[in-house]
C-alpha cells in the first residue's frame, strides 16, 4: 500500500476528526449521567401547610414535547413558605389565575414531592405580568413578590414538586404522575436523544474519514497492491 497525504487536508480532516469524536464522547456521557440519574431512587419528602391567599399565579412550562401552564401557590408550613405547582394545564394561552385576598382562603395543602432548585431565564424567556399573575419562570424569589413582606421573607429557595398533581387536557381533569417530579429536571430532552446525537457524530466522524481516502484514492495518492512489491 502506498500513501501520499495532502498537508493542508490531512491536517484540517484530523482537526475535524478529533472535533466530531470529542462531540460524540460528551453526548455520550450526558447519556450516562441522565440514565443513572433515572436509576436514582428518588429521596421523597412530605410538606403540609396552608395555601397563602392571593398567591396563586400561572407559570408557563414546556415538558415532554407539549407547552404548559402550571397553577403554582404558596404554603405556609409554619417554618417556611414553600411555592408549589398544585395544576398542570396543557394549552397554549394562559388560563386566569385566581387573584385576591380571598383566593386560597382556608385551603390545606398536604403532599409527597422533591425540592428543585429554579431554572434560570434565558434569551427566549417571555416578560413576567405580576399584576395578572402571568410568570414565565418559576422562581420562588420572583414569585415571592406576589406576598406580604412578612411571608415573602420566608420564601424557600427551592419549589417543591409534589408526585402527584391535577392534570387538565381539553377542559378534562384528572390526578396523574407530576411530570415534573424527576430526579432529572431537564425534562425537555430524554437520554435517548443524547445516544442518537453521540451516533449521529460518530457516523459524520467515520464519513468523513471515509471521504478523506476515497478523496486520495481518486487522486492517485492511495493504492493497494496485491502480492510482494518485488
Amino acid at each position: 500500500m502506498s500513501f501520499r497525504p495532502l498537508p493542508v487536508l490531512t491536517f484540517f480532516t484530523l482537526v475535524s476528526l478529533v472535533i466530531l469524536v470529542l462531540l460524540g464522547n460528551w453526548q455520550y456521557r450526558r447519556f450516562s449521567e441522565k440514565m443513572a440519574l433515572d436509576n436514582t431512587p428518588i429521596a421523597w419528602t412530605n410538606i403540609d401547610g396552608n395555601v397563602v391567599p392571593g398567591s396563586e399565579a400561572m407559570v408557563y412550562s414546556y415538558t415532554d414535547g407539549s407547552a404548559a401552564w402550571r397553577r403554582v401557590v404558596a404554603i405556609d408550613t409554619a417554618e417556611e413558605v414553600v411555592f408549589t405547582p398544585i395544576e398542570v394545564l396543557y394549552q397554549v394561552e394562559p388560563p386566569q389565575p385566581c387573584l385576591g385576598p380571598d383566593c386560597g382562603a382556608g385551603m390545606r395543602f398536604a403532599a409527597r414531592g422533591l425540592y428543585q432548585s429554579p431554572r434560570g431565564r434565558n434569551a427566549f424567556t417571555g416578560t413576567d405580568s405580576p399584576e395578572t399573575g402571568i410568570f414565565y419562570t418559576l422562581d420562588p424569589s420572583v414569585l415571592g413578590a406576589l406576598l406580604p413582606a412578612d411571608d415573602a421573607a420566608r420564601v424557600h429557595g427551592r419549589v417543591f414538586e409534589p408526585d402527584t398533581i391535577q392534570l387538565t387536557e381539553n377542559g378534562r381533569s384528572m390526578a396523574g404522575e407530576n411530570p415534573f417530579a424527576r430526579a432529572r429536571p431537564d425534562s425537555e430532552l430524554p437520554p435517548q436523544r443524547h445516544f442518537g446525537y453521540a451516533i449521529t457524530w460518530w457516523g459524520l466522524a467515520m464519513a468523513l474519514l471515509g471521504v478523506y481516502l476515497a478523496f486520495h484514492y481518486q487522486k492517485g495518492r492511495l493504492r493497494f497492491r496485491k502480492g510482494s512489491d518485488a
